[in-house]
């Protein structure tokens, strides 16, 4: 066996909100079903890459087309949308179990990174599901600098890490 990444789950906290960007939240449609679906496959291989692995190494599987298409009809995935109205980050949840509900994923596009928009959905997503009453929490892959400071920064406090194992032969 080898780790093949080390994650960490957060619960929120006190939500802080981070520096407003422009545009909004909104849920992400049926219609959407195509950006949807890229930006998960983009997401899992951008994973890799920001955590300093290469492309395709973890063992991530994008949901196939019926799942996504549940979860958009269940209004379960959001998108940021820019000052014109264009889709610029993705932000997912689960609905809550035993209370609890879980964000991710959290897809940023390259292009569009750096400009406050994951801190924004991921606040406003979170807010949203703590107003219904869910204690709110997400993982992050401890090799990715980036994404745990963002979480930290909006009241995301770690309660424990983990170890995913690879079987080798």
């Amino acid at each position: 066996m080898r780790v093949g990444r080390h994650t960490r789950l957060h619960e929120l906290g006190e939500l802080v909100s981070p520096a407003p960007a422009p545009g909004g939240l909104r849920v992400a449609a049926e219609d959407d079903l195509d950006l949807v679906t890229a930006w998960f496959e983009a997401f899992m291989g951008d994973a890799d890459e920001q955590a300093g692995r290469p492309r395709g190494s973890s063992a991530h599987e994008v949901p196939d087309r019926a799942d996504l298409l549940r979860r958009l009809r269940a209004g379960w995935l959001w998108f940021w949308v820019d000052g014109a109205g264009e889709p610029v980050h993705l932000t997912g949840a689960n609905p809550p179990s035993f209370g609890v509900a879980r964000v991710g994923p959290v897809y940023t596009p390259p292009a569009q990174r750096g400009r406050g928009w994951a801190g924004n959905a991921v606040a406003e997503v979170s807010r949203r599901l703590r107003a219904e009453g869910a204690r709110v929490c997400l993982f992050t892959d401890q090799a990715n600098p980036t994404s745990n400071k963002i979480y930290a920064a909006l009241g995301y406090r770690p309660v424990v890490d983990m170890a995913n194992l690879v079987i080798v032969r």
